[in-house]
């Protein structure tokens, strides 16, 4: 069997559907999206799905707050809603960070983030449950929220199908053929399909590495994974309002939709690595359970006293820079990397989509930059640098 398309995209997570989605808004032509299980069964899924816009360089800071903009108006603009629910981010350091905290608020700033910095005593009244030493500082940025990740997943896909995208769930891409020039010319599926185009876009999250390993590629692309852990305070005890990412004691707490708090670790240094992204635990330890407990209760003691609810193991794919490549491969003309997000892609992904969509179009990249995302810039020893101890906060 055989069909043929303008584009094949690998991975129905937030980064194929994005791509996909954006590609056939610019008239591409004849779009085909292949998810191996259902939309959403990777690491979108399971994600905290903060839409945040603080970061260090200008090109993310734009990308998120393009993002940000989407989702907040999805509802709006087309009647599907994503649980769009709006929640400060506040980030918290030592008071002697406070010069490169300033820095990158100034950069922020300069592109219209709504961000502010408080002191120890201003913290206090802003979050009256909370413990804040004289030696802690935050950074509050006021249009964060967050979205349900599963919902979310749900509006793309059927988004992408009223827009002729011939999304297939179910189907696993085993291998991306290519012509005698090293062109990529299709792709072969697991039922015995092959599907000829002279555009394959590998979004496939924790399995894309796995595939280009099948090409001869060694892209620096590391899966691992990253535990959460959810508790519910007892009654008389509030619930949160705000996204806390607390340098001083690495650990990141968020409100949930269902009424739950989630919370994880910001650093993924001593996350295990995945070998294979289809078999891997995906519950959580008691022990980490118990670290996030003592995490969040050393800010809000209210959480000694909280109801744990278990926790997931999710999965990461991850960069040495933690930024992902975005990019066509260099000696294989038509073949796209969109991977490596690092914990941080989900509030990427309509900017992202915009941004592969200008790389094969020519249409407007919005704060996309090409350079920035480039997946051969390790090679070429250009790894982005950051401000941060955390990559995840990019």
């Amino acid at each position: 069997m055989s069909a043929a398309a303008d584009a094949v995209i690998i991975g129905g997570g937030i980064m194929g559907l994005f791509c996909a989605h954006e590609l056939v808004q610019q008239r591409l032509g004849r779009v085909i999206l292949l998810e191996k299980r259902f939309c959403g069964a990777g690491s979108s899924g399971k994600s905290g799905a903060i839409l945040r816009q603080h970061y260090s360089h200008r090109t993310t800071i734009l990308m998120a707050r393009e993002s940000l903009s989407f989702y907040r108006t999805l509802k709006e603009r087309t009647g599907r809603d994503i649980g769009f629910r709006p929640a400060p981010m506040v980030l918290l350091c030592h008071e002697r960070e406070r010069a490169s905290i300033e820095s990158n608020i100034s950069l922020q700033r300069s592109f219209g983030v709504a961000v502010e910095m408080l002191d120890a005593r201003q913290l206090r009244e802003l979050e009256p449950r909370g413990e804040f030493g004289d030696e802690v500082v935050g950074a509050v940025e006021s249009e964060s929220g967050f979205v349900d990740p599963g919902r979310t997943i749900d509006a793309l896909a059927s988004l992408c199908r009223d827009d002729h995208v011939d999304l297939r769930e179910g189907v696993r891409v085993i291998d991306v053929l290519l012509d005698k020039s090293h062109r990529a010319r299709g792709v072969q599926t697991d039922d015995g399909q092959t599907i000829e185009s002279p555009l394959v876009i590998n979004a496939g999250g924790p399995w894309a590495g796995i595939l280009c390993k099948r090409l001869g590629l060694q892209m620096p692309l590391k899966v691992i994974r990253p535990q959460q852990a959810y508790f519910v305070l007892p009654g008389g005890h509030g619930s949160e309002h705000f996204i806390f990412a607390d340098l001083l004691t690495g650990f990141y707490w968020k409100p949930e939709a269902a009424g739950w708090t989630r919370v994880g670790r910001m650093s993924y240094e001593d996350d295990e690595e995945v070998p294979d992204p289809d078999k891997y635990d995906e519950g959580v330890s008691g022990s980490f359970v118990d670290s996030c407990r003592r995490g969040i209760a050393h800010r809000l003691p209210a959480y000694h006293h909280a109801v744990s609810w278990g926790g997931c193991g999710a999965l990461y794919t991850v960069t040495p820079d933690a930024h992902a490549l975005i990019g066509e491969v260099p000696g294989i003309a038509g073949f796209y990397v969109v991977s490596g997000f690092s914990g941080h892609g989900f509030k990427m992904g309509p900017a992202v989509g915009k941004g592969v969509a200008s790389m094969i179009t020519g249409c407007d990249p919005g704060g996309f930059d090409r350079e920035f995302f480039d997946v051969d810039r390790f090679a070429a020893q250009q790894a982005i640098t950051t401000s941060y101890r955390f990559g995840i906060l990019g």
